[in-house]
């Protein structure tokens, strides 16, 4: 038969406190972090939001162009620098969300639900054959790649909540009338 002793007792306890206090720090890490996340999250989404950014996303979404020359011709940064100047920060912007989604600073699920994705989608749609372009031109094939990943993981998580990828634009009868 086992003889149980005090030191026995005293190891166990030992081990399960231990064990507890590991347990409790792991917890409260995965809490942190989640608030961390959420915390970025929020001051992306304010950002974001804000009336200068918004009015600079729907300036951006009603340029016209032909072809990646006639967007050459109205809106290169040599003839057009505000709003070139604009535009860069838009896509940078964006382009900052997608590393930091990436680098997983920020998970997709709460910038999908913080963020109003459909703007940013809608600038992508909208730029993506010219910044498709100005890699090949440019020779640079990285050309705005974090905001491309953005606009992918956006549409994947669409997918995932049930949603169709594409989006419509919400305006478009206002240009249709």
């Amino acid at each position: 038969m086992v003889e149980i002793t005090y030191q026995m007792v005293l190891s166990t306890l030992q081990t399960v406190g231990v064990l507890v206090g590991i347990i409790y720090y792991i917890t409260i890490m995965r809490n942190a972090d989640k608030n961390r996340k959420y915390q970025i999250a929020q001051q992306i989404s304010q950002e974001v939001q804000s009336r200068e950014n918004s009015l600079i996303a729907i300036e951006l979404l009603e340029m016209e162009w032909e072809d990646f020359d006639d967007f050459l011709r109205k809106y290169d940064s040599t003839v057009n620098k505000d709003n070139y100047s604009k535009r860069v920060m838009i896509f940078a912007m964006i382009a900052q969300v997608g590393y930091s989604l990436k680098q997983g600073d920020i998970d997709i699920e709460t910038l999908y639900n913080l963020l109003p994705s459909h703007g940013s989608l809608q600038i992508w749609n909208k730029f993506k054959p010219i910044l498709m372009e100005q890699r090949k031109r440019y020779n640079d094939p990285h050309w705005y790649r974090w905001f491309e990943y953005y606009a992918d993981e956006i549409m994947k998580e669409r997918v995932r909540q049930g949603l169709p990828a594409d989006i419509t634009d919400p305006d478009a009868h206002a240009r249709t009338a």
